[in-house]
């Protein structure tokens, strides 16, 4: 079994280039034993192509490329690949086939160029079965494919070792609980106390998740045996299959569908239901389609059920750069770097302006109202009994899009202008 001190987690990412910007490094707080990364910045930054290129890399580790003169380190690939590109080139022109495929690649892994916080060396290749990897992108949902028999346990442990396995884990999660059920039966059968603990206390870890994401605390995740259907009670009578949730609850549904399969699968592997297994994983947009109390939650929730893996998310989500501990938060388009103290606990206006870079924590219709206020008091500045009902008239008109503390320096200022007016007379 790997431990944390052992795992190749990523400790800092030179960019050379994402499109948007080139040449900086993003340097992860040094937490013990690893960081989580949080990327912000502006739609066209580069935050998803970051992902995808980090993907690359990782993928390559993991073996699924193909690699020239038996190049397993992707470093040592770009130094193949200039080598290779240089030699077949020189006979065959830059126009063949081969050559333009070596260039792309070589493009993609040299864009950017991860450290670790320890060797890579053979980690990825020689465990596979035994790590998590998964690259969760921002259009995702829990749509599940349909169970009529039971299936195979390889069919599962042989995807640990696919790179691209994270839709084909969320499409079979169904069927790997009905498997799981009927196994539990036979386990009951051959009174099996310890395969039966460890069933139970997967699918009771489960339903607590459920319970988390849904706020209710008597959900139960029920199996229909007839049809080999799972759906979740609710405690208003409400009965939900996987594939009619909401669009935000089927996005998060997916990432714990996907990790949960992961780590009981490897769990299985080891032979010891204790084990967290660690591991990389990317999600692009956590909060997609989820009301802000559940942005707060996604993270910390994950954090909590999958202690060992390192989580490299992209967001635009203040509520979900203030919920999480040991992360870095790096926004790319001001290169500005933050830690979890900086962040958490620290109010969502404060983070819009601070990290995000709105101008105030107002919206527009209230900047068009203040702009409005700061006119009258520039020009009726010497005529109390004008700016007065010049005030007031503002404010009558825009009293129902007022925040409760516009409201409250509006009426000072009217009541200044008034006291002014009563002095005059």
């Amino acid at each position: 079994m790997i431990t944390p001190e052992e795992f190749p987690y990523i400790k800092s990412l030179y960019v050379n280039d994402c499109y948007a910007y080139k040449d900086f490094n993003i340097e992860l707080h040094d937490y013990k034993p690893f960081s989580h990364l949080i990327l912000t910045g502006k739609n066209g930054s580069g935050k998803s192509t970051i992902l995808r290129i980090i993907n690359n890399h990782i993928s390559s580790w993991r073996g699924k490329t193909a690699f020239l003169n038996g190049a397993i380190d992707p470093i040592q690939q770009v130094a193949e690949l200039k080598s290779s590109i240089k030699s077949r080139s020189s006979k065959q022109g830059m126009n063949d086939s081969t050559v333009r495929t070596w260039k792309t690649k070589l493009s993609e892994l040299e864009r950017i160029l991860p450290t670790y916080v320890v060797p890579v060396d053979t980690i990825w290749t020689q465990n596979k079965t035994q790590l998590i990897y998964s690259h969760l992108k921002a259009k995702r949902n829990s749509e599940v494919s349909p169970v009529s028999t039971v299936t195979k346990e390889t069919d599962f442990t042989n995807e640990l070792q696919n790179s691209d396995s994270t839709e084909t884990f969320i499409k079979q999660f169904k069927q790997y609980l009905v498997n799981k059920k009927v196994y539990q039966a036979f386990d009951q059968l051959e009174n099996d106390k310890t395969r039966l603990s460890e069933s139970e206390a997967f699918f009771s870890k489960l339903t607590t998740a459920f319970r988390s994401i849904f706020e209710d605390e008597n959900l139960s995740l029920v199996f229909v045996r007839e049809n080999f259907e799972f759906f979740l009670q609710l405690s208003d009578g409400r009965q939900l299959t996987f594939d009619v949730l909401s669009e935000g609850f089927s996005a998060l549904l997916s990432i714990l569908m996907d990790l949960f399969m992961r780590v009981d699968l490897i769990r299985k592997q080891v032979n010891d239901y204790s084990y967290n297994p660690c591991g990389i994983v990317l999600i692009d947009e956590p909060e997609t389609h989820l009301h802000l109390q559940l942005q707060e939650q996604v993270l910390p929730l994950l954090t909590s059920l999958f202690p060992n893996i390192q989580f490299i998310a992209a967001t635009h989500s203040p509520a979900v750069i203030a919920s999480i501990k040991n992360a870095t938060i790096f926004d790319l388009t001001t290169k500005e770097s933050r830690i979890s103290e900086e962040t958490a606990g620290r109010s969502y206006s404060d983070l819009m302006m601070s990290h995000f870079e709105l101008n105030n924590e107002y919206s527009d219709i209230a900047d068009g109202i203040i702009a409005q206020v700061n006119n009258v008091l520039a020009t009726l500045g010497d005529k109390p009994t004008e700016m007065k009902d010049a005030l007031q008239a503002i404010y009558d008109e825009n009293s129902d899009y007022l925040s409760p503390t516009l409201k409250v320096e509006l009426e000072l200022l009217i009541a200044q202008q008034e006291a002014q007016q009563t002095a005059h007379q």
